[in-house]
């Protein structure tokens, strides 16, 4: 909940149109922190489908929001 909640902060700090090619220190500190976020639900991802395998009903695509979790972290 806590890396959600940095995600949104984050994404509320950032301004694209004032600074396009993210030259200046906070663009870059908040470019950081996007890979960090990323990075955290993507190993989050894989060590639930490694815990619950990848197909099948009772495993990590069966369920709904895990697909949804799925199509954000590779969407991202």
């Amino acid at each position: 909940m806590l890396v959600i909640l940095l995600n949104c902060v984050t994404l509320g700090m950032f301004h694209p149109c004032e600074d396009i090619n993210c030259d200046s220190e906070r663009c870059k500190i908040l470019q950081d922190f996007d890979h960090f976020i990323f990075a955290f639900f993507a190993i989050e991802m894989v060590i639930k489908m490694l815990a619950l395998g990848i197909f099948g009903k009772k495993c990590y695509l069966g369920d709904t929001w895990n697909r949804l979790d799925f199509f954000i972290v590779v969407a991202g």
